[in-house]
């Protein structure tokens, strides 16, 4: 885990993506846009492309997207798909804008995003469905503290700002993994303990007993 490489590395899909965000002017950033589809994937409860597709491309205004090609939307899902393909196999890099001037990580740009996703189900993360472990804890509040920091957009000489900007590249893509981790326990849980499905034999059924004889006239009349 950690970020990917500055944005003159991207993948081709990658850099039309963000052409494709840049000529439609409303959307999200493209480091915004991945830490939005995080936050989605992540959220302890499953929200539809129907709802967050129009954020995505319009995170002011409310309605459906207007968009000039279907390919458009293609490239958003798309990258849905390998954000939560990497998720799922423990890969997961956030993708963060370079300062090249000062060499600095932009990781607000994408905290900015997981906030709007959050902010989709404020509900569901103040009251998560599962009980967090000490892991789950530290990764939420770790998270809600880079949000409230990004939010201040004051710099700080705090010992504590100071490490937690410096070390946020690196926690961050670690915290996401971790809700992840800990949704996906939640949702193998919730299948555990589902209830069993009925495999009660019908009485003009044939007998699975093999017999050729209805049920009811074979062993249903034990």
């Amino acid at each position: 885990m950690g970020s990917m490489p500055p944005q003159t590395k991207l993948p081709p899909y990658l850099r039309q993506l963000e052409r494709v965000l840049t000529r439609l002017e409303t959307a999200m950033l493209l480091s915004e846009l991945d830490g939005f589809l995080a936050g989605i994937v992540v959220c302890p409860e499953m929200i539809l492309p129907s709802e967050w597709l129009p954020v995505a491309l319009n995170p002011d205004e409310e309605g459906d997207p207007i968009l000039e090609h279907e390919n458009d939307v293609h490239l958003i899902l798309r990258h849905y798909t390998i954000v939560l393909r990497d998720l799922d196999r423990g890969r997961y890099a956030s993708l963060f804008d370079i300062d090249t001037r000062h060499n600095e990580v932009l990781w607000e740009v994408w905290i900015e995003g997981f906030e709007r996703a959050m902010a989709l189900r404020p509900a569901v993360w103040n009251d998560l469905p599962y009980d967090p472990d000490e892991d789950v804890l530290r990764a939420l509040v770790g998270l809600r503290t880079l949000i409230a920091m990004a939010d201040a957009r004051t710099d700080s000489s705090d010992e504590l700002t100071v490490l937690l900007t410096e070390a946020a590249p690196d926690l961050i893509p670690y915290w996401v993994q971790t809700l992840h981790a800990a949704r996906l326990s939640e949702s193998m849980d919730q299948f555990s303990n589902a209830p069993p499905i009925s495999t009660k034999v019908g009485r003009n059924e044939p007998c699975p007993c093999g017999s050729g004889k209805k049920y009811k006239k074979c062993c249903g009349m034990n």
